[in-house]
């Protein structure tokens, strides 16, 4: 397990979103034992929440109406899927399936919010270097891409 980060080490902006980024496109890639799936939901929840607090300062009218948009659906969500605290599973809806839509389109917000306002532009996007992608075009099926020049 990575160590918690100490006041000594200092993280820059990107960092930091950066971070979030890859945790929850890990938690995208993992599969799930049924059992644990409700656990699983409520973890992907607070990290899109978690980096929704991060770029909170940067929201623009987009997003505040997406963030608005999954706070409201999100209280209809508890309202009709527990009892306050206990999950009811089949009450107008499962509580796993409509937590996970409305995480995800959050999450996809934030993406466009980062690529709109390019924040992470040279760190994910891949721009500011004069790299080139291509396709390689060989006789084979493989559709293989390449980079081309650049000093990344």
């Amino acid at each position: 397990m990575k160590p918690n980060y100490s006041n000594d080490e200092s993280l820059s902006f990107n960092e930091i979103v950066l971070s979030y980024l890859k945790k929850i496109m890990d938690l995208n890639l993992r599969v799930i034992p049924q059992d644990n799936y409700i656990d699983y939901v409520k973890t992907y929840k607070r990290s899109v929440m978690g980096l929704s607090d991060v770029l909170l300062p940067f929201f623009d009218d987009d997003m505040n109406e997406a963030y608005n948009k999954f706070l409201e659906d999100d209280k209809d969500m508890l309202e009709n899927t527990t009892n306050g605290i206990i999950i009811i599973k089949r009450k107008r809806g499962d509580y796993g399936l409509i937590t996970m839509d409305n995480s995800r389109n959050l999450f996809r917000a934030l993406n466009k919010l980062l690529n709109r306002n390019d924040y992470l532009k040279s760190s994910i996007y891949g721009e500011g270097s004069d790299e080139e992608i291509v396709e390689d075009e060989t006789d084979d099926d493989s559709n293989n891409i390449v980079v081309k020049g650049g000093t990344k």
